[in-house]
């Protein structure tokens, strides 16, 4: 299985901390930032270190060629995100994930053709948020390294199967834990087993990621 190959541009605290977490999965890192010291100090956890200056577009163009996932971590104004998203699309990079404050540059952002528009520190805010509020309030699970929890659309071939039918914790070794219907925000944590799947649905899987990865087999 070839490794997915992540480009991460501004290599600021979050840049930095989002480069080494990535180093302990099986992916391929491009780390990008125009100030050489932090290049130099994240080199080792990864494949590609470059100190380019996004401004430099056919650098930067040649540079993410190859590229599965793009993303950039400078958000402290708009430019540079709709500058690289521009060119990811230009570049045809299936997945694109732009950091930015505010719904306006998040709206522009979107309509570019950005996967994800994210704030780490609105998302640190509402888990703390949580944490002050809710009792025993947890934000993660413990896991192996080699295990993951994915949303995905349901497989072509399981549509119109119910939740027994297709039997996902005998024939795939993977724990179903919600579904959510198409058109609704909320999730199903207890879906009966003759329930069906439907077009539009999505669920989140656990299990190890090897067979997480198989899952895309299914349909091709």
């Amino acid at each position: 299985m070839n490794k997915e190959r992540i480009a991460v541009i501004g290599l600021g605290q979050f840049g930095t901390s989002l480069v080494r977490e990535l180093a302990r999965n099986k992916v391929e890192i491009l780390a990008i930032d125009k100030d050489p010291r932090k290049v130099e100090e994240i080199a080792e956890y990864c494949d590609d270190a470059l100190t380019l200056d996004i401004l430099d577009e056919e650098a930067i163009r040649d540079h993410l060629t190859g590229v599965q996932t793009l993303v950039v971590c400078i958000g402290e104004t708009p430019m540079p995100g709709i500058l690289l998203t521009t060119i990811a699309k230009e570049l045809d990079i299936p997945r694109i994930l732009v950091r930015a404050h505010g719904n306006t540059a998040k709206k522009i952002l979107l309509k570019l053709g950005a996967d994800d528009v994210y704030s780490p520190e609105k998302k640190a805010a509402h888990q703390m948020a949580q944490k002050l509020a809710v009792p025993n309030f947890v934000d993660s699970l413990p896991m192996m390294e080699d295990q993951a929890i994915v949303e995905i659309p349901v497989p072509e071939s399981w549509l119109g199967q119910t939740i027994g039918e297709i039997n996902i914790r005998q024939k795939h070794a993977l724990n179903l834990i919600c579904i959510q219907r198409a058109g609704t925000a909320e999730a199903d944590f207890s879906p009966a087993i003759d329930d069906p799947l439907l077009e539009g649905d999505k669920i989140y899987l656990l299990g190890s990621k090897d067979r997480l990865a198989n899952l895309k087999q299914l349909d091709s």
